[in-house]
């Protein structure tokens, strides 16, 4: 028998309620849909490196005994070491095979392989405090912010663009804080 297609995305997500919950700088993050990458097109992702990955203390994460375990664990990581995670591009080589506009698409890794670009050093910090938790508060999270060669692409970016906005909108209204863009990276890390 073969189950209707709502039943079978519903029992995907129950799924993952079975699989335990990981260290998050123990995860690749990889982008939702395509950005421009200068002249080209790419997908981008953050892949931890294998000494950060080795260095982890803290490698499964109990959400039922703690409702913070995520951010508890981050800080706890944080302040006992520094960590690193490599960052990634794959450009489009073929429109057809790699589609910018349908995100349900994986693009072959033999027609454009991941090429690491960059490594991201996060130094040993003190992330614990109540400034940086008002500081994650007041700041909206948006793709959008970047410079333009390398802007968000394609009709799911777009419709992103405003699902990302209206929360914060809201978020800012419920809190009582006011809205508005970082003028500089400064700013925005302190």
């Amino acid at each position: 028998m073969e189950l209707p297609g709502t039943t079978c995305e519903l029992l995907a997500m129950l799924s993952f309620t079975a699989v335990p919950r990981r260290n998050l700088l123990s995860y690749t993050y990889n982008s939702m849909g395509a950005f421009r990458y200068g002249d080209h097109i790419a997908k981008i992702r953050t892949v931890p490196t294998d000494a950060s990955l080795a260095s982890l203390t803290h490698q499964i994460v109990d959400v039922r005994a703690d409702n913070e375990a995520f951010r508890r664990t981050l800080v706890t990581e944080a302040v006992e070491r520094h960590h690193s995670c490599e960052l990634q591009v794959q450009l489009n080589t073929d429109l057809a095979r790699m589609p910018v506009d349908n995100t349900s698409v994986k693009w072959p890794e033999d027609l454009s392989p991941w090429v690491t670009v960059a490594r991201v050093n996060l130094p040993r910090q003190d992330i614990g405090g109540n400034g940086y938790l008002a500081a994650a508060d007041a700041t909206s999270i948006t793709p959008w912010r970047s410079r333009e060669e390398h802007r968000p692409m394609s009709e799911i970016q777009r419709v992103r663009q405003e699902v990302y906005r209206r929360p914060s909108i809201e978020w800012h209204r419920i809190s009582g804080q006011e809205r508005r863009e970082p003028v500089g990276s400064a700013e925005l890390l302190g």
